[in-house]
């Protein structure tokens, strides 16, 4: 192989990353998956910041943020049933219906969404921030479009 590659070892990365600022983002659901734990289930759930809106940190990840769908603290109960409810009207649902949590978590990846960004504590050292979803209500913008004619795959396009 002649491919060269041009190394100097004073032209590094520091590491350091732009933390996303708190606020108001139109995202895209990147990756969810349903989580149990000790009875309580949740939503893990990573977005993505648009890069098809004109805004701050476009492309930037927003990952390992959680929707806890109940709560066995009946101080929190409603206030989760009403953020839960906000999350899944912000994918697209609608109406009263009992949802299948593994079908939930298939259908919201790809949705557009609006979220809105806080910052937390690093745990053991407090110095250290991460953006974190807050809140998820109903984009205002349009999801994205496919540019360009649809693309028909047939079966003799298949090599099997």
């Amino acid at each position: 192989m002649g491919f060269k590659i041009n190394f100097d070892s004073e032209n590094v990365s520091t590491g350091e990353f732009q933390l996303v600022a708190e606020g108001k983002y139109e995202a895209s659901i990147i990756n969810a998956e349903a989580k149990e734990w000790q009875g309580q289930y949740s939503i893990g759930f990573d977005v993505e910041i648009r890069s098809d809106i004109d805004q701050k940190h476009q492309g930037a990840k927003v990952l390992y943020n959680t929707l806890f769908l109940s709560s066995t603290n009946p101080e929190y109960a409603e206030n989760t049933e009403k953020k839960r409810n906000s999350f899944l009207v912000a994918c697209g649902y609608s109406g009263k219906q009992s949802l299948d949590l593994d079908e939930v978590v298939k259908n919201i990846i790809g949705k557009s969404v609006l979220v809105y960004i806080k910052h937390v504590e690093d745990k053991n050292d407090k110095e250290r921030k991460y953006p974190r979803v807050s809140f998820v209500a109903e984009s205002k913008v349009n999801p994205p479009q496919p540019s360009g004619p649809p693309i028909t795959v047939g079966s003799d396009d298949l090599p099997f």
